[in-house]
């Protein structure tokens, strides 16, 4: 592609125009010679430049793995994008002149690096970026991570909720009526991170008769920075994903540990001008419930866009525990599962992430943020 052409996007409803764009349509062009550095998270000027992205309406999916972006899941063209090292991880970074997100419009991010922005002029999100379970999660945490429920044939232990920027809720414990089979430790709370980084895991359910069920994911990890200015009127959802119920074939009682929830993830505002009225949220995901009786537990919920909790999962196995409730801003650590019954034991709720921006003075009059801002170390 020369440079000066407009790459089209084969499905309507997106908009790329690039002067700068490389001999493949999705390689960054190089930075003009007077380039000046404006992120704190890698060198843009080294990293090279875009064109301008105008992403309309429709179901946008960004894999952070390849810098590949479907419309509506058909393939359409890919903007020019870096995988770059951020000060907490790697960081696949979407490098443009502007870009916008309109109204109506939402932008999944899915892979294994964090989710990124880096606009030379104006970032406008009208639409929803969401990362929940996505882009940048951790896939363990080391010494801080959530346990596993205890496996007990009478009844599993519910899986540990992730912690990050608060800690995770304890799993439930099982098989009420016997030897119990213990919860899985809560995920702790970690420091404040250097950049964006998802969040962290929830334990696996523990195996009764049948199979525990799976921790849920951590929140991803976004990042956006410009040079001018990055307005949020939109959503970004970097919430924790949701323990999966405990397991039951129907051939005999279940009796399997719910999933603990994934904490929430990492959102990073950074720019010389940060204006939000819309959402930030990164809070936990809600835990699975046990199954029991012959019937699997029900799932929780994810992380929602809101200052609302995630609920745990409930209405399932009649004898197997319900989820714990996913952290949020007013309450940010995980709910802890106490109650006990016959079958498996509930997953514990994910604790709240972090909402950090980089900006002298940050304007979030009107705005929902869950859980409420930090300043980004530095």
């Amino acid at each position: 592609m020369r440079p000066g052409l407009v790459v089209g996007c084969l499905v309507a409803g997106c908009g790329y125009t690039s002067p700068s764009v490389g001999p493949d349509g999705g390689a960054p062009g190089d930075a003009p010679a007077n380039c000046i550095n404006f992120s704190h998270q890698f060198d843009v000027c080294a990293a090279g430049t875009g064109g301008t992205l105008a992403l309309d309406a429709g179901a946008y999916r960004f894999s952070t793995d390849d810098g590949t972006l479907t419309l509506n899941g058909s393939a359409i063209a890919s903007p020019p994008s870096a995988l770059v090292t951020g000060r907490a991880g790697p960081i696949r970074v979407i490098l443009a002149d502007a870009l916008t997100l309109a109204t109506g419009s939402s932008l999944r991010v899915d892979g294994g690096p964090a989710f990124g922005i880096a606009a030379t002029s104006a970032v406008a999100i009208a639409g929803t970026i969401d990362a929940t379970g996505g882009a940048g999660a951790q896939p363990s945490c080391g010494g801080t991570a959530a346990g596993n429920g205890g496996d007990n044939g009478g009844g599993g232990g519910g899986g540990g909720g992730g912690g990050f920027g608060a800690g995770g809720g304890g799993g439930g414990r099982g098989n009420s009526d016997g030897p119990n089979a213990p919860g899985g430790k809560a995920g702790a709370a970690a420091a404040t991170p250097h950049g964006p980084i998802g969040g962290c895991p929830g334990g696996h359910g523990g195996t009764g008769e049948d199979a525990g069920g799976a921790g849920g994911a951590g929140g991803g990890a976004v990042y956006i920075v410009s040079a001018i200015r990055v307005t949020v009127a939109g959503g970004i959802n970097a919430g924790g994903g949701a323990g999966a119920g405990g397991t039951s074939t129907g051939g005999g009682n279940g009796d399997a540990g719910g999933g603990g929830a994934g904490s929430g993830g990492v959102i990073v505002l950074e720019g010389p001008m940060v204006g939000v009225t819309g959402v930030l949220a990164a809070n936990g995901g809600g835990g699975g419930q046990g199954s029991g009786n012959g019937s699997a537990g029900n799932p929780g919920s994810p992380g929602q866009l809101g200052a609302i909790a995630a609920s745990g999962g409930s209405g399932g196995g009649s004898t197997g525990t319900n989820g714990g409730f996913g952290g949020v801003g007013s309450a940010p650590g995980g709910e802890t599962i106490t109650n006990i019954d016959v079958g498996g034991g509930g997953g514990g709720g994910g604790g709240v992430g972090f909402v950090l921006m980089d900006s002298p003075a940050p304007t979030t009059t009107g705005a929902v943020i869950s859980p409420g801002v930090k300043t980004l170390p530095l």
